[in-house]
């Protein structure tokens, strides 16, 4: 069981907000307005039967989430609600709220022949104009900076830790100076902080991974495949595959693989990431990246371990440059098993001012960061897995 921090002087004001709320409201009844539903439901391949995991799920007026690792939602909706499912590289589909069944099945794009489709530009030049937008999207947007819903579930021998917060951070390319809004935080009953030893953390540094990156200390060193195109042609290979949909809209999947000569040579030495990417053929501008880090080892003592690091990377461009809208991060190692999930609350803005930084490890990020209830209430959170109800509440 988790022991999360709890003030008794915070809840003995909710409970008589709560008491003075349900008064006023039995003296004034609302009339006139939607009723509010709980929605829950799966989302799945149409074909395989497969969860789907982290599905865009959104309606007009904006209310949003997410479908977690194992392809469940939850999401609070008015009567008379339109939802949209959106997964790039499988078709939209709308469900009014009242009509919504159990489980929601997406149908993945045709892949089509590259001689049924017409289009000016060669592979090259889809590869160049993706790299170009992206960090002509940084040049002139850089300093944006956007909010998300976050959540950290970490796993050791010793026990379990789990966190959720509210975070800021700049999110063209690759999320980075994540900042702590409001979080909270709790171990296993059976690992306190030491025996958990997540204090020295920096697991949250994960999160500016990415294809290509700025700004990241920690992801530096490795080789990324959009990083430079001249990086692009000489380190990696790449297959290129056609995505339409009924209307004729193109997209390119993009499957990158380090060539075999660089492989041995990296072995030990430089962490590369592969992946697939999904890019718009109209717009050359990427859509998702599906990652993984290899070659990576991270750090306890003085023992390097071998690390798994898998990613999902989308973008929107609501504001016309892309734009982190989600992120999922999940790996592991002889010691410790880490699931990270990231999901956009509000819409990307200037920044008014520098970020404060994600601090030294996460367990004193979040504690300087304290708990604000406002926006708890504000938002809808992504729907925990059966691991993370576990972790949260016990067996």
């Amino acid at each position: 069981m988790v022991i999360f921090i709890y003030n008794r002087t915070f809840a003995m004001n909710m409970r008589h907000f709560v008491c003075l709320t349900a008064f006023f409201l039995a003296l004034f009844p609302i009339e006139g307005t939607a009723q509010e539903h709980t929605l829950q439901g799966r989302v799945v391949d149409a074909e395989t039967k497969e969860p789907l995991p982290y599905v865009s799920i959104f309606t007009e007026e904006g209310k949003g989430t997410l479908t977690n690792a194992e392809g469940d939602f939850k999401l609070e909706t008015d009567e008379g609600d339109v939802l949209t499912f959106s997964y790039v590289g499988y078709k939209k589909v709308k469900v009014k709220a009242e009509k919504l069944p159990a489980i929601v099945r997406l149908k993945p794009l045709a892949t089509v022949m590259q001689e049924v489709t017409v289009h000016a530009k060669t592979y090259d030049e889809v590869l160049k104009k993706v790299i170009d937008n992206l960090k002509k999207d940084y040049r002139w947007y850089g300093d944006r900076t956007r909010k998300y819903f976050f959540r950290t579930l970490m796993e050791k021998a010793e026990g379990t830790y789990i966190a959720e917060a509210f975070v800021k951070a700049y999110s063209v390319l690759n999320l980075r100076e994540t900042e702590m809004i409001s979080g909270l935080q709790g171990y296993d009953k059976n690992a306190d902080k030491g025996k958990l030893s997540v204090n020295a953390s920096n697991v949250h540094r994960l999160i500016e991974v990415g294809p290509l990156t700025a700004k990241s200390h920690f992801w530096s060193s490795a080789q990324k495949p959009l990083q430079h195109y001249s990086y692009l042609r000489e380190y990696y290979d790449t297959e290129f595959r056609h995505l339409q949909d009924e209307d004729g809209e193109l997209l390119y999947r993009i499957d990158f693989s380090l060539k075999e000569k660089y492989k041995e040579e990296f072995s030990m030495t430089k962490p590369y990431i592969t992946g697939t990417a999904y890019v718009d053929a109209e717009t050359c501008r990427l859509l998702r990246f599906d990652g993984s880090c290899n070659n990576y080892y991270m750090t306890l003592g003085l023992i390097p371990y071998a690390t798994s690091i898998e990613f999902q990377l989308e973008y929107d461009y609501g504001k016309g440059a892309a734009s982190v809208s989600h992120l999922a991060v999940c790996g592991s190692n002889d010691f410790l098993f880490y699931h990270i999930l990231l999901f956009a609350i509000e819409g990307d803005k200037q920044a008014r001012s520098k970020l404060k930084g994600s601090g030294p490890n996460i367990v004193t990020a979040l504690t300087e960061a304290g708990y604000d209830e406002k926006l708890w209430s504000k938002y809808d959170i992504i729907r925990r897995t059966r691991e993370e109800e576990r972790a949260a509440f016990g067996e």
